[in-house]
């Protein structure tokens, strides 16, 4: 359902693939409390901020490739 206040910028435009693959490895994330290790998918890093644990705080996510893939790939620039 749509809340009123959301904006077209708040969605992240992710393919059906993509989505459904963030969809399983953000609910794989909550089970287990592990956060998904962009390495996986070749990145030089895992996490532009915290660590592999998930602690059910407010901004857990924050960090994860899955969260955001593109503020994820804007850390990688950075780094270099």
């Amino acid at each position: 359902m749509r809340n009123e206040n959301q904006k077209l910028s708040d969605f992240q435009p992710l393919s059906k693939a993509a989505n459904d693959a963030k969809r399983q490895f953000c609910k794989e994330c909550m089970i287990t409390k592990i956060r998904y290790d962009a390495k996986q998918l070749g990145y030089p890093m895992s996490y532009y901020e915290g660590s592999a644990k998930h602690n059910n705080e407010e901004n857990a996510c924050v960090g994860c490739y899955w969260y955001d893939p593109l503020e994820f790939k804007r850390h990688l620039k950075e780094k270099k």
